[in-house]
């Protein structure tokens, strides 16, 4: 298990990539990530045993699956790298709320975007580049939204 310590400084360098990538700027605040039990996630976020391993919640506060080894498998990172540009997105918009259908999509898309790009260029070799991708196997399939739009996430 990672310490605190080193999650903050893990954090930290992270919202500066993350930054790189997409513009937004890191808020004086940066978010609390806790490592929770699966089943806790799960109820968290699904409400049912479901295949979650991290979610930014409206507060910032971003729960990461604690058996993932974020301080040593690039592919269980990405995981954070997702969330945390989850917070940074939220931040720019100053948004804590629900939004609606298409912004999440979009979002979606952008947090991917960027936990591949982070992947891509953190990995020494094309092998692992593709095994990481490997390990997170789901390929960052997204669900349309129903016409009208109007659902919120």
């Amino acid at each position: 298990m990672i310490s605190a310590a080193a999650l903050a400084d893990l954090v930290a360098s992270l919202l500066v990539a993350i930054a790189g990538y997409t513009g937004y700027a890191i808020p004086a605040a940066t978010p609390e990530v806790l490592m929770v039990p699966h089943p806790v996630l799960e109820d968290r976020v699904c409400g049912r045993p479901c295949p979650v391993l991290g979610f930014t919640a409206p507060d910032g506060t971003i729960l990461i699956d604690d058996r993932l080894a974020i301080d040593r498998d690039p592919a269980a990172t990405s995981i954070l790298v997702h969330e945390l540009t989850h917070f940074l997105q939220r931040a720019a918009r100053h948004d804590h709320g629900a939004v609606h259908c298409e912004e999440w999509v979009e979002r979606e898309h952008e947090a991917y975007d960027v936990q591949y790009r982070w992947l891509r260029d953190t990995a020494h070799t094309p092998g692992e580049l593709y095994g990481s991708l490997a390990r997170l196997g789901h390929g960052g399939r997204i669900p349309t939204c129903r016409s009208g739009g109007d659902d919120t996430q």
